[in-house]
């Protein structure tokens, strides 16, 4: 009886050993991940310094044993001098201790983003998390998770987003072309002037010949090239206006928008402010598209099955002009 004990105690301890071995293994993996990613955040700081970049930060922190490497970077701010500008309170990275395949970015607290195009706005979320990781097929594949987002910019204006997840890769069979997936739900904007609501949306949309869409000449390029955008489908709820879009547009030798959307529309009163804001109209002339586009959708039984025809410097659905199309520097 004796001897059974004594090789009972010996197995429990051979296991606790076996298991503190394995631990102190782990902890050591643990620490020189957590120390690559340390570094690999030092090195991306000092190329984009080298690249003209303003790139600052507070302390940069370990954390996350034993199950995530995450590194802790306090009050980083990103800076393209006369492009845009990028702050936030803090940036967290994570990886699996035993993958570094896929790498999250966490900003929390509130950030400020600013850039001609937009202007100065500052947001805060209750969830934002971005990742790139490998993947066989594809490549790369970057993600993005925004969750119930608001937003307020230096004129007063105002937004929210309740939700919205999107990915972006290369095409699986086709390297040169860049796939974009996504779904929102609950955004809303008003500065004043104009209120618009997206109650829904969805896309699916695939960009050929991408590595033309980027430097100098990039329009002219990309259409050279034969760049093509294909819309597999788009499905948005805009201030209770229904829409539905489906087809491929190009550039024409202007370098403006050209070709033919398959649409269904229905409640296109909806319209009326998000033609006004996005200046693609302006208020008289969105009223009208409106008006013209009620009378079409009465014409059909209630909705519109018409293509969307962008040629010339102009987008028309059922004979009315919806927009004017300036060409892309």
């Amino acid at each position: 009886m004796s001897d059974k004990i004594r090789i009972s105690h010996r197995w429990v301890v051979g296991l606790w050993i076996a298991a503190a071995m394995i631990m102190a293994a782990y902890y050591v993996l643990w620490r020189y991940g957590a120390g690559a990613m340390e570094t690999a955040v030092k090195d991306w700081v000092a190329d984009q310094r080298a690249a003209g970049l303003v790139v600052e930060h507070g302390p940069i922190k370990r954390d996350g044993f034993p199950f995530f490497l995450r590194v802790h970077i306090e009050t980083p701010h990103i800076e393209s001098p006369g492009a845009f500008s990028w702050r936030a309170e803090r940036l967290s990275l994570d990886a699996l201790p035993y993958d570094l395949n896929r790498l999250i970015f966490s900003p929390s607290g509130e950030q400020a983003f600013s850039a001609d195009a937009v202007g100065e706005w500052k947001y805060s979320a209750e969830d934002i998390r971005a990742s790139i990781a490998n993947d066989k097929a594809r490549g790369w594949v970057f993600s993005m998770n925004i969750k119930n987002a608001v937003a307020t910019d230096a004129n007063g204006g105002a937004a929210q987003l309740a939700s919205l997840i999107y990915d972006l890769a290369p095409a699986a069979d086709a390297p040169t072309s860049l796939t974009l997936n996504a779904a929102g739900a609950g955004f809303s904007f008003r500065d004043g002037q104009s209120d618009l609501a997206v109650d829904a949306m969805e896309s699916s949309i695939s960009v050929s010949q991408a590595q033309f869409i980027a430097g100098a000449d990039a329009a002219t390029n990309w259409r050279n090239a034969g760049g093509a955008v294909e819309i597999y489908g788009l499905n948005a709820v805009v201030n209770e206006a229904r829409l539905s879009v489906s087809g491929s547009l190009g550039l024409d030798d202007q370098n403006r928008p050209e070709g033919a959307l398959k649409t269904i529309l229905e409640k296109p009163a909806g319209l009326a402010g998000p033609l006004a804001a996005s200046g693609v109209l302006d208020a008289e002339e969105a009223d009208a598209a409106v008006a013209g586009l009620a009378l079409a959708a009465m014409a059909q039984g209630g909705r519109i099955e018409a293509p969307i025809n962008m040629h010339a410097g102009a987008a028309t659905i059922a004979g009315v002009k919806i927009a004017d199309l300036p060409a892309i520097p």
